[in-house]
């Protein structure tokens, strides 16, 4: 079935005054007598035969445009306001997980950069803790070589001293002899 508006020289207001006097179709339009359509109004004698003329091409245009539309694919249709809005909300997801790709990503390169952080201040810790036991030990080192050598020294001074008190004594003695 064809509309009325799809027939040539008939637009809305046309249409609609078709459709209020009873001419649905086009098929219905082209049906009518010319008497019938001038009692609608706008169509005047010499408009309704024309009219019907229009309608009884659009019915038979209609019928091989139909044939003739089983054959081939149909017109791709412009985009709507869905697609649209369907396209926006596949972006704007699509840069979301772009952006949370990114935060983790600098999120893994911080805790890395703190890791390597981490790593370089423990082996300088551990330098320093092995440079201070060494010095301990070399210190403790010296301290005993120190003692021995004091033990020597107060060895040799009381060596010293005992021989001073024995040459003394022997003075003395020598002394109290020759008296």
């Amino acid at each position: 079935m064809t509309a009325v508006t799809d027939v040539k020289g008939v637009g809305e207001a046309l249409g609609q005054a078709l459709i209020a006097n009873g001419f649905k179709t086009a098929e219905d339009l082209a049906s009518a007598k010319p008497a019938e359509l001038v009692k609608v109004p706008r169509i005047g004698v010499a408009r309704a035969p024309v009219l019907i003329a229009a309608a009884k091409a659009a019915v038979s245009a209609k019928t091989t445009t139909a044939r003739a539309a089983t054959k081939r694919p149909a017109a791709r249709k412009g985009v709507t306001a869905a697609s649209r809005k369907r396209a926006e909300e596949t972006a704007q997801k699509a840069a979301e997980e772009k952006a949370a790709a990114e935060a983790k990503a600098r999120k893994k390169a911080k805790a890395k950069a703190k890791a390597e952080k981490a790593a370089k201040k423990l082996l300088e810790m551990e330098a320093a803790f092995s440079k201070a036991k060494d010095k301990v030990k070399a210190k403790a080192k010296k301290d005993k070589k120190s003692k021995k050598d004091d033990k020597k020294k107060d060895q040799k001074k009381q060596d010293a001293k005992e021989k001073v008190g024995k040459k003394k004594s022997k003075k003395k003695d020598k002394k109290k002899a020759k008296k």
